[in-house]
């Protein structure tokens, strides 16, 4: 048994595995920021984690986080399909591009606030999934 778990030891790593389901276009890239505090949720400027991920085909797609030590997240993101780097939006500021947020957070007429969007990362490392969808 000692053998079987220094085996299982040297493979494992904590961590924080992101599934993004729903990809519908396959080009441009998913734009994704993590968060570890409520008082800088959603300013991309703030958050302890960010990773630009190339989409050059539909369906799913996984990210694996190894940088997030265990405690409480929040995870925001987007698919910029034209690839101009940003979350387009309509002149009424609804999103044209599909995005997510952890816990699949969708509020109707608002981004979730950190209480809807907030998930613990335990020390063993979790995974979560979220779907892409525009408004």
């Amino acid at each position: 048994m000692p053998l079987l778990f220094s085996m299982f030891c040297c493979f494992w790593q904590p961590g924080l595995q992101v599934t993004f389901t729903n990809i519908q276009v396959p080009r441009g890239s998913i734009y994704i920021a993590v968060y570890n505090r409520s008082d800088v949720f959603l300013d991309p400027n703030k958050a302890c984690a960010k990773r630009i991920i190339p989409i050059n085909a539909t369906g799913t797609i996984e990210l694996f986080l190894s940088d997030l030590p265990p405690g409480t997240y929040a995870l925001s993101c987007f698919h910029d399909t034209d690839g101009n780097g940003v979350l387009n939006k309509n002149m009424f500021g609804v999103p044209t591009e599909p995005y997510g947020f952890s816990n699949n957070a969708r509020p109707r007429f608002r981004a979730p606030n950190w209480n809807e969007s907030k998930f613990v990362l335990p020390n063993m490392g979790g995974s979560i999934a979220i779907k892409l969808e525009k408004w």
